[in-house]
C-alpha cells in the first residue's frame, strides 16, 4: 500500500536511510572504482555518441527561442545582481512567492476597506471619498491598489520565466494552465474593483461592459434597464452589493487557483524569504503614504466622462473603446491566450531525438525508472523528488528491506535529482545503466588527462541552463579549457542535483585535482530544489552526504546566474588562512552567503524606485475624445406597451412601429403586434447613438403603417453640448419618473 508523506520528513517510519547510506563504506567503493577505471572507460567509449558524453541522452535541448528569451532576460537582470552583489537578493527569482504574498496583502487590505464601504451609487462613491479623510483607511486603500498592480506584474513575470525555462510540458501542464486562468481572473477582479468606486472611471468601465454584452450576448438591454431603474428609484444598493460579491468571489477563485497551481509540488514554498516580505510590505506602505490615491468625479448619467487617470495594467483597453482598434486588440489577446493554453501540447521536447538519431520514436527526455533489486528502501529518492514522481510502498518479497521505491512516470520532469539521492544504483532515467553518470565522468577525466598530461585536472559540473548560456563557448571549444594552469573538463548534467557526493569522491580518487559545481542561484533552479539538495549534501546537512572523513575534500561550488559562468570558472581555489591550517572547502560550497546591510539597502531602494514608477505609470492622464467632440442621445423605454396605454387606452388592431428619429432620420425602430399589447411580457426598447453636438429635432412615436397615424411619446428640439448625454426615458412606477432627464409624454 502507498504510505502517506509528511510535509518534510527525514525518512519514512521503518526506513533506515542513514544505515543504508553506510552499508558499504565509501572508501571501498572508491578502491573498487580505481581498479575498474579501465573497464569503465572501455564501456564508456563503446557507447559514446556525442563527443564522449554518455549523458547526452539525458540532456535537455532547449528550443532556440527559449535560449534567446533567457539570454535577453539575463542581460536585464545582470545590472541588478551587480548592484546588490549577490543573486540571492534578486526578486525576479521569487516572483511566484511574491505573488502569493501580494495576494494576501490584497485580501487583508480589501477586508479593511470593506469595513468602511457603503452600498448604493451615491453612497459607495461618498464612502470611498471619505476614506481619504482617514489616514489609515487612505493608506490601506492605496496599498490595496498598488499591491493589486504589483500582483499583475509579478504574475506576468513568473509566467514569462516559466515560458523561457520551458516548464509547461508534461506533468507541469496543470501549473501552466491554472497560471493562465489565474492571471485572467486577477485582471477581472481588478477591473471589478475599479467599478466599486462609482466614479468617472467606473462609468467608462460600465459603458465598455454594456458594449461587450451588446456584441456577444442578448442581455445588454436587460442590464441597462436594471441599472437605470436602480438609479431612478434610489434603490441601487443591490447593484453594488452584487458587484462587491463578484469582486470577492473572484478573489477567492484566485486563492483556489493558487492551490491548484502548486498542488503537484513537493514542499511548495508559499511565501518569499523574510527580507522580501518585510521589504515589500515596507515599500508598499511608504509609497501609499507619500503617494495616496486621488479621487475622480462621481459617475454622471447625463455627462460623458472626459479627463480621468488610467491604469494600463487593468484598463489598457479603454483608449481603444469606440474605435476600430478594439476588435483587433481583443482578437489578438484571445489568440495569444489560446496559443498559451495549448502550448504544452503543440510544442514537443525533442531532446532525446536530438541526442540519439536512432531514437526518433522516443521524443523527449527519458523518465525515472527503478531497479527494485537494488533498492534498499531508504526513502531518500521520494523525499528529494520535487514533483512527487516517486513514492515508497511496503515490500512483500524476501528482502530484508521494508520499502521499495515506485516510480510515477506521469509526474516525472526528467530532472535526475532522484539519481543524485541514491547510492545504490537503484534509480536511473530511461533504460540506461545507473552507472551512466560515473561512466561519463571516468571517460571525460581520462580524456582530459590525455589532452593535458602533467597538468592538474578540474572537473566542473554544470546544468543544462548554464550549458545553453555562459558555458556554451567553452563546450564548443575544441582546445582544452585552462584556468590558472589547471585543465578544466566541463561535464553537463541535467541538474547539479543529479550528482552524488560519492561520485565526486570517486573522481578525486581517479585523479581529479579538484571538483567544482556551477549551479543556479537560490530559488532559480529550473527543477526547483536541485541546487539546494546538492549544496546540503556537500555541507553534510542532507543524505546522502559527504562522509565525515572527506568533509573538507577539494570540492567547491558557485551558485550563479547562467550568464555568469566565466566568473565562476575563474574563481580561485580556497586557500589556507595559516600555514598550519587547511583550505576551508566546506564554506566554499555554501549557497547562502552572509548578506551585507549595504546589499539589503540597495535592494530596498530599488524596490522603492520600482513601486514609485508603478504608482506614476498606473495613474496616467487620459482624456476621452468622445467627450470632447461627441454627444450621446439615449432612449430607454422599459415598457413601450405601458407607454402606449398611458396615451391610448385601447389596444391597436394592427401592428404598430415604435420609431426613434433624429432630425427626420430613423435611428431605431421596432414593430409590436396587437398581441404584444395584450401580453404581460415586457419588451424593452433601448437605443443609444453618438451624435454631433448642437441643435437637434428628436421624435419618438408609435406609427400605423396603413393610416400613417402617429401617437407621439416624445417630440422636442434639444440643444446638446459636447459630452452631454440626452436621456429620453420611460420607467413605469417611478415617481418622479425621470429626474435630470427628458421624459416621455
Amino acid at each position: 500500500m502507498s504510505l502517506p508523506r509528511k510535509e518534510e520528513p527525514e525518512e519514512l517510519p521503518g526506513a533506515e536511510a542513514e544505515a543504508g547510506a553506510q552499508a558499504v563504506s565509501p572508501l571501498s567503493k572508491l578502491e573498487s572504482a580505481v581498479d575498474d577505471d579501465q573497464a569503465s572507460l572501455e564501456t564508456a567509449v563503446s557507447h559514446s555518441t556525442n563527443s564522449g558524453n554518455l549523458l547526452a541522452g539525458w540532456q535537455r535541448k532547449p528550443a532556440p527561442w527559449a535560449v534567446w528569451l533567457e539570454r535577453l532576460t539575463l542581460g536585464v537582470e545582470r545590472p541588478f545582481n551587480k548592484l546588490t552583489g549577490t543573486p540571492q537578493l534578486n526578486p525576479f527569482y521569487h516572483t511566484g512567492t511574491i505573488a502569493v504574498f501580494l495576494t494576501l496583502v490584497v485580501g487583508l487590505t480589501g477586508f479593511y476597506i470593506f469595513l468602511f464601504y457603503k452600498y448604493g451609487f451615491d453612497e459607495s462613491y461618498l464612502a470611498v471619498v471619505r476614506m481619504n479623510d482617514q489616514f489609515i483607511a487612505r493608506t490601506m486603500r492605496a496599498v490595496h491598489r498598488y499591491a493589486s498592480g504589483a500582483l499583475v506584474v509579478t504574475t506576468l513575470l513568473h509566467a514569462y520565466r516559466t515560458l523561457f525555462m520551458e516548464r509547461f510540458r508534461g506533468q507541469r501542464w496543470l501549473a501552466w494552465i491554472t497560471g493562465i486562468v489565474m492571471t485572467i481572473i486577477i485582471w477581472l477582479a481588478g477591473v471589478s474593483g475599479y467599478g466599486l468606486v462609482v466614479d468617472a472611471r467606473a462609468q467608462l468601465i460600465t459603458d465598455g461592459f454594456v458594449r461587450f454584452l451588446r456584441g456577444v450576448t442578448p442581455w445588454a438591454d436587460n442590464f441597462i434597464v436594471w441599472v437605470t431603474r436602480a438609479e431612478l428609484s434610489g434603490e441601487s444598493w443591490p447593484v453594488m452589493l452584487i458587484l462587491l460579491a463578484i469582486h470577492v468571489a473572484l478573489f477567492l477563485v484566485v486563492a483556489y487557483f493558487f492551490y491548484l497551481h502548486i498542488r503537484r509540488l513537493s514542499r511548495a514554498k508559499w511565501l518569499p524569504d523574510t527580507y522580501l516580505v518585510i521589504g515589500t510590505m515596507s515599500v508598499l506602505i511608504l509609497v501609499a503614504i507619500f503617494f495616496p490615491l486621488r479621487n475622480l468625479p462621481a459617475a454622471n448619467s447625463i455627462r460623458l466622462p472626459d479627463s480621468i487617470t488610467l491604469d494600463p495594467l487593468f484598463l489598457f483597453y479603454l483608449p481603444t473603446e469606440g474605435g476600430g482598434v478594439a476588435p483587433w486588440l481583443w482578437g489578438g489577446l484571445l489568440l495569444i491566450t489560446a496559443v498559451a493554453i495549448v502550448l504544452p501540447w503543440i510544442t514537443r521536447d525533442h531532446s532525446m531525438a536530438a541526442a540519439e538519431p536512432a531514437a526518433q520514436k522516443s521524443i523527449g527526455l527519458p523518465l525515472v525508472k527503478i531497479f527494485p533489486e537494488n533498492c534498499t528502501g531508504c526513502t531518500l529518492c521520494a523525499l528529494d523528488c520535487p514533483y512527487e514522481a516517486l513514492e515508497m510502498v511496503e515490500r512483500h518479497d524476501e528482502t530484508v528491506h521494508k520499502y521499495v521505491a515506485v516510480a510515477k512516470p506521469e509526474m516525472c520532469v526528467s530532472c535526475g535529482i532522484c539519481v543524485g539521492s541514491c547510492n545504490w544504483d537503484a534509480i536511473t532515467l530511461g533504460d540506461s545503466s545507473p552507472e551512466l553518470v560515473w561512466d561519463t565522468i571516468a571517460m571525460r577525466l581520462r580524456m582530459a588527462q590525455a589532452k593535458s598530461p602533467g597538468q592538474p585536472i578540474r572537473l566542473a559540473f554544470t546544468c543544462d541552463r548554464h550549458a545553453a548560456q555562459g558555458a556554451r563557448p567553452y563546450l564548443m571549444q575544441q582546445t582544452p579549457v585552462e584556468v590558472d594552469g589547471t585543465a578544466v573538463e566541463i561535464v553537463t548534467v541535467p541538474c547539479v542535483g543529479t550528482l552524488l557526493p560519492d561520485t565526486m569522491l570517486r573522481a578525486l580518487e581517479a585523479g581529479a585535482h579538484d571538483v567544482q559545481i556551477i549551479g543556479c542561484p537560490p530559488d532559480d533552479c529550473r527543477n526547483r530544489e536541485g541546487n539546494v539538495w546538492i549544496e546540503k549534501r556537500l555541507i553534510r546537512q542532507r543524505l546522502p552526504r559527504l562522509k565525515r572523513d572527506h568533509a573538507n575534500a577539494p570540492i567547491f561550488a558557485d551558485w550563479v546566474a547562467p550568464d555568469d559562468f566565466t566568473s565562476a570558472l575563474q574563481r580561485p581555489l580556497p586557500v589556507a588562512e595559516t600555514p598550519d591550517s587547511e583550505p576551508d572547502f566546506m564554506s566554499a560550497r555554501r549557497m547562502f552567503p552572509n548578506v551585507s546591510g549595504r546589499s539589503l539597502a540597495i535592494l530596498f531602494v530599488m524596490m522603492v524606485v520600482v513601486l514609485v514608477a508603478q504608482a506614476f505609470l498606473t495613474d496616467l492622464p487620459f482624456t476621452s475624445r468622445k467627450a470632447v467632440d461627441t454627444a450621446v442621445v439615449r432612449l430607454m423605454v422599459e415598457d413601450p406597451v405601458d407607454a402606449y396605454k398611458s396615451s391610448v387606452p385601447l389596444a391597436p388592431e394592427r401592428p404598430l412601429t415604435l420609431r426613434f428619429e433624429l432630425d427626420g432620420e430613423v435611428l431605431a425602430e421596432q414593430v409590436y403586434a396587437p398581441a404584444d399589447f395584450a401580453s404581460e411580457d415586457v419588451i424593452s426598447f433601448i437605443s443609444e447613438h453618438d451624435i454631433a453636438p448642437g441643435r437637434h429635432f428628436i421624435r419618438v412615436a408609435f406609427l400605423d403603417a396603413q393610416t400613417n397615424d402617429a401617437i407621439l411619446l416624445y417630440e422636442e428640439v434639444a440643444e446638446i453640448a459636447p459630452g452631454d448625454i440626452l436621456r429620453i426615458i420611460y420607467f413605469p412606477g417611478i415617481t418622479p419618473p425621470c429626474e435630470s432627464s427628458h421624459c416621455l409624454e
